[in-house]
């Protein structure tokens, strides 16, 4: 009864320890991610915002659908992204 105490105790207690471990690296991991994601939004705007704001007017008229194609696409890789952060952190 004394042993099955015992190890009860240091398993649980081992676990516990293991997970609290775990939790600032899952942190980091999960902030490297998002960061990441970002800059890859960013970039992939840049070429649409500066036909966007272009002077010439034929650019600014292509650049309607392909702005309306990123915000799409944007919010499409966010809420993927954003599942898949969900899934595997919780």
């Amino acid at each position: 009864m004394l042993l099955n105490t015992i190890s009860l105790f240091v398993v649980t207690n081992t676990t516990l320890s293991g997970s609290q471990n775990l939790v600032p690296v899952v942190n980091r991991l999960d902030t490297v991610v998002i960061s990441v994601s970002a800059v890859i939004i960013g970039i992939l705007w840049i070429p649409i915002a500066i036909s966007f704001f272009s002077s010439d007017e034929n650019r600014r008229y292509e650049a309607k659908p392909r702005l309306k194609n990123a915000i799409i696409g944007t919010l499409i890789y966010v809420l993927a992204l954003s599942g898949v952060l969900y899934a595997v952190f919780n």
